[in-house]
């Protein structure tokens, strides 16, 4: 009996020992630490803990959606296709060559002359089909001069108060860029055509307006009906004709607030056709040689977009 109390004395002794050892450890203190974190991981008990993906901080100055400079976009910009060595002119290095290389082209080139008007051509060709490239500030740089593209009015409103903004072009679009002079630079649209001013405008504008509803005409007297079905496009009529019935006073009264650009606005700026893929800016001289010349398209940075010799 003596022997079995020693014997479990000498076990409690050695519970004990083990225990202070522990504690002395530290083991149990970062046991409850642990324990506490993940007691308190979760927002609401029972829930369980799920890391936010990894986003990556935004790149300044890259991407953003088309029309606007600038922009940004998650993660790294990327990175542009290289320029294969053939398409680099002769005389120049990849480094001299615009991230906008060709997607800007020259349609063709003609300098004029002092009975004609001189006209360059540009063809938007952007390697993402989707969106726009601004080209307002790019340079036509040739041997003996220069001219920088100008703004124009996107949609030309009725008021003629429209100020004009950065020439975009999307894929399709064609820039016309003429050494006459105009009273503004503007994208073409269905009834530009009925513009007040068009006589002012050289190259004169085309003449190419949505035709009538003739069944808005039907009930009106045959001498009105043979007088508009003589109208051509987009031409105002003339209420002092013989040819227009005067005693006809429905006849009068669409023939006047029908025929002219704020009308047609009205009628057709919901049209999805009615701004057109042309662009016509006026520059007042030409930049370029009339018998030779070596004419480069730089853009904001000085760098080449395309190249045109004649």
């Amino acid at each position: 009996m003596t022997g079995k109390i020693v014997g479990f004395f000498i076990i409690v002794i050695v519970v004990i020992g083990i225990f202070v050892a522990i504690y002395n450890s530290g083991i149990l203190g970062r046991a409850g630490e642990l324990l506490n974190s993940i007691g308190t991981s979760s927002s609401t008990p029972g829930s369980v803990y799920t890391p936010l993906p990894y986003v990556p901080p935004s790149q300044p100055g890259t991407g953003g959606t088309a029309g606007s400079p600038g922009g940004t976009t998650i993660g790294p910009p990327a990175t542009p296709t290289p320029i294969p060595s053939y398409e680099i002119p002769p005389g120049m290095t990849a480094a001299q060559l615009s991230p906008y290389f060709h997607e800007v082209r020259f349609g063709g080139l003609s300098a004029g002359s002092a009975y004609s008007y001189g006209q360059i051509t540009l063809y938007a060709y952007p390697n993402n089909a989707s969106s726009s490239i601004d080209v307002t500030g790019w340079q036509i740089k040739a041997n003996h001069g220069g001219e920088y593209i100008p703004q124009a009015v996107s949609l030309y409103d009725p008021s003629g108060l429209t100020p004009e903004s950065d020439i975009f072009l999307k894929n399709g679009d064609v820039l016309y860029l003429y050494s006459s002079s105009a009273p503004v630079n503007l994208r073409l649209n269905e009834c530009i055509g009925y513009l007040p001013n068009k006589t002012q405008f050289t190259p004169q504008l085309p003449q190419s307006c949505p035709p009538l509803d003739l069944s808005a005409i039907s009930s009106f007297s045959g001498a009105c009906q043979n007088y508009i079905e003589t109208l051509g496009s987009c031409t105002e009529p003339n209420l002092s004709s013989p040819y227009v019935p005067q005693n006809d006073y429905a006849c009068v009264s669409y023939l006047e607030n029908n025929f002219n650009y704020s009308s047609c606005y009205d009628n057709h700026v919901a049209d999805s056709n009615f701004l057109s893929n042309q662009i016509w800016a006026f520059m007042g001289s030409s930049p370029i040689d009339q018998f030779h010349d070596q004419v480069e398209l730089l853009d904001r940075n000085g760098l080449v977009v395309d190249t045109y010799s004649y």
